[in-house]
């Protein structure tokens, strides 16, 4: 799937709130309609990023897992 901008979001020693955070800031840089692939280690995500979309109103549009790592692809509304 296609996107616009991408944030590598894993590693150890990344606090809980980092991978959020990193997508906040992001975001103030994304224009409406853009898609942000979001690539994370953590299982938390799974919620996490749910959680931030209903939040914000961003738009949820795919997630999967993939060769251990998790994929979120968020529409900016």
């Amino acid at each position: 799937m296609k996107y616009d901008h991408f944030i590598d979001a894993k590693g150890k020693g990344m606090c809980c709130s980092t991978p959020v955070t990193l997508l906040s800031k992001e975001f103030k840089h994304v224009k409406s309609g853009e898609i942000v692939l979001v690539v994370s280690d953590r299982v938390a995500m799974i919620k996490d990023i749910p959680a931030y979309c209903s939040l914000t109103k961003h738009e949820l549009i795919k997630q999967e897992e993939k060769d251990g790592l998790l994929q979120f692809w968020i529409k900016k509304n």
